[in-house]
């Protein structure tokens, strides 16, 4: 079939349908092309901005690093009173988890002066702070069940720590000591054993624990083959 010429009215509609695309692709530019090249804009002012933040974040944790380390420096030689405030005043402003650690110093430090009560206390408050990161918060539990570990019940303690009380954990060693003191003090020697035998068989832990551990198993019934430990030899005839 023969192409039908086509009429002066369907040019004519051709025509001002392609001016009205090419004048919504004029618009659509004008609206859109000059926001994407904004975004652009905004997006490396943005990236400027978060390259300084993050100059100054590693500037202002380089010196509160430093200020810690001379406040702690301070309080072993007995310059309390010169590093207390600086201790202060970083739990308020201090950047990051410094913080936090200006927070554990202080709670340290009410301990060494004495005061069990307020030690605890502020240990307790840094435990309970979902704000701060988990590994200082099991640091100020672990700390906070030291210090109160006469005056709590042996369930107490053990339901408290059972969580750090597992092997690959940072606190396995001394949580697990706690816990397995707690229950043998409860009576219940035999919850006790599981975790002494891990601990004394955790080459990752410090000799001391190891050797507090086996110790404790031993008086708690458990035999020295299951510590994988040699038998003691026999004292020589005289």
């Amino acid at each position: 079939m023969a192409n039908t010429p086509a009429s002066p009215e369907d040019a004519f509609l051709r025509e001002v349908d392609e001016e009205y695309r090419r004048s919504e692709l004029m618009t659509l530019w004008q609206r859109y092309g000059r926001i994407g090249i904004a975004a652009v804009v905004l997006g490396l002012a943005a990236l400027a901005g978060w390259l300084f933040w993050q100059d100054r974040q590693e500037k202002a944790a380089g010196a509160a690093g430093q200020a810690l380390t001379q406040a702690i420096t301070q309080l072993e030689v007995g310059e309390g009173a010169r590093a207390r405030p600086v201790l202060e005043a970083m739990t308020r402003d201090g950047p990051g988890a410094y913080a936090g650690l200006a927070r554990m110093v202080l709670a340290n430090d009410t301990l060494a002066g004495g005061d069990k009560a307020k030690a605890r206390g502020l240990y307790e408050a840094i435990a309970n702070d979902s704000q701060l990161p988990q590994t200082l918060r099991d640091a100020a539990l672990v700390k906070a069940v030291r210090v109160g570990f006469d005056q709590m019940a042996p369930g107490e303690v053990a339901a408290r720590l059972k969580p750090l009380a597992v092997p690959g954990n940072p606190w396995f060693g001394v949580a697990g000591e706690l816990v397995a003191v707690a229950q043998i003090r409860a009576g219940k020697p035999d919850l006790a054993k599981p975790m002494l035998i891990a601990m004394v068989k955790d080459e990752g832990l410090a000799p001391s624990l190891r050797s507090r551990a086996a110790q404790l198993a031993i008086a708690a019934g458990v035999d020295v083959a299951a510590l994988g430990l040699a038998k003691p030899a026999a004292p020589a005839a005289q």
